[in-house]
């Protein structure tokens, strides 16, 4: 079962991107593609066949992040 996303981890995962786009994108790119190298290849092929592939990119990155961010709290 998935982790449930709080309205404070969406909160805290659109703070951290509105800070820096750009140095956040580049990070999440470098972190899934070493935890996950299968998901980031996915993300990739569904970017290719979209209208907008950095809005499909930027997406899955939010969802991925809000995601373990999610499972790290139910850890605690």
């Amino acid at each position: 079962m998935l982790p449930v996303v709080t309205a404070d981890i969406r909160e805290s995962v659109e703070q951290a991107i509105e800070a820096n786009p750009d140095e956040w994108k580049r990070e999440m790119i470098h972190h899934i593609k070493e935890e996950n190298p299968e998901l980031n290849s996915l993300l990739l092929t569904m970017a290719q066949n979209a209208q907008d592939p950095k809005h499909v990119i930027m997406a899955g990155y939010m969802v991925y992040k809000a995601l373990e961010i999610a499972e790290a709290s139910e850890l605690d």
